[in-house]
Order: C-alpha cells, then structure tokens, then sequence
C-alpha cells in the first residue's frame, strides 16, 4: 500500500505566498489603476524617463493576459502622446529642448551620434528601427526635430514601430501566461526575481 508523501511545510507556505502575491498583481492589472500607471510609464518614457514601456506591460499581461488590449493601448497611447509633445517642443526650441536632453539619464554622446547620423541618411524611416537601435525615442524626437523633419512624416512612422514592437512583446507574454499560468502563478515571486535581474542587466548592456 503506497503513501502518498505530503508537502514539505515550507513549500506549502512558499506556494500559498505566491499565489497570493499573482492574484494580487492580476487584479491591479486588470484595474484602471494599472493601466493608469502604464499609460504615465510609456508618456514619461517617451520624455524624461529611461525605462521602456515593455519593461512594465510584459510582467502586467502575464498577470492578466485577456487584459493584453487594453494594456497594450494605455502603452502605445501614452508613448505617442510624449513623442508628439516632445517633437513638437523641440521643434519650437530645438537648442533649448537638446539641452535639456543631455542632462536626462541614460541619455550619452554616442547615442547621440549614431541616432544623428542615422537621421541623416535615412530622414523619418529612421525611426522605423529606432526600437531595435536601444537608443530613446526621445533621443529621436529631439534630433529629428532639429534636423526640421516633418512631424506629419515622422508620427505616423514611430507610432507603428513602437506599437509593433510593444505587440510583439506583450503578445508573446499573452501566450506564454496562457499556457504556462499554472507554474507562472506557482512560482511568481521567484520569476519576479528573475525578471528583474534579467531585465535590469539587459538594460545596463544596452545603455554601455
């Protein structure tokens, strides 16, 4: 007659811990409130603050994966909305608005060279692989502004780049939350752990 062997206490409460640690990010995911912060997150990205939307979106779709659209949207609404306004005051006062690009974080001469000169040969499809430079769009917005391109040009170009980009990132999340929900929900405080480390070392490479 076999026994069946129960779970270690500590695993057990482990378990209980991250559970409870998912339900309780699915549900901010799926508020308003979250997609409040998603949508500042992108808008402050795109003008001041030197973290992708992804980063942000990724983690909030494997909590609430059918809320993938509208999440989605609040990102790529809130990244268009600070590309346009800061194109447009850069345009107003180029000088002024690269000054005060130089003093942002993250933001180094070397990526200001390569984005100029990406500008240079290629005009507004340079922002077409802008998310595949890992250099801002803000970096874009400002140099693009005053090199004088046409917003009507560069807009509708940098809002379908970095839509298809937060798509493909949030869509692969979406799939991986519905199959792997299960051991994603187990383990959500050590895959946190993980994430975070993962992405911030990602980051930094980039930014070196």
């Amino acid at each position: 007659m076999s026994v069946s062997r129960q779970p270690e206490p500590e695993k057990v409460v482990f378990l209980e811990q991250s559970r409870a640690a998912f339900d309780r990010w699915e549900g901010f995911a799926r508020s308003r409130a979250g997609l409040a912060v998603l949508f500042v997150w992108a808008l402050a990205e795109a003008t001041v603050w030197p973290t992708i939307p992804d980063a942000l979106l990724v983690p909030m779709v494997v909590g609430a994966r059918r809320a993938f659209p509208r999440l989605w949207l609040a990102a790529v609404t809130g990244s268009t909305l600070g590309v346009l306004a800061l194109y447009l005051f850069a345009l107003q006062a180029p000088g002024v608005a690269l000054d005060l690009l130089k003093q942002l974080p993250a933001v180094r001469p070397e990526m200001l060279g390569r984005a100029a000169g990406l500008l240079a040969e290629q005009g507004p499809r340079a922002f077409l692989i802008q998310p595949l430079t890992g250099i801002s769009v803000k970096i874009f917005a400002v140099l693009g502004a005053g090199q004088g391109l046409d917003p009507w040009h560069v807009m509708p170009i940098s809002i379908a780049a970095r839509a298809f980009r937060m798509g493909v990132s949030g869509g692969v999340s979406a799939l991986l939350a519905w199959r792997l929900r299960r051991f994603l929900r187990d383990f959500s405080l050590l895959l946190a752990v993980a994430y975070l480390v993962l992405f911030g070392y990602g980051w930094w490479a980039t930014q070196m």
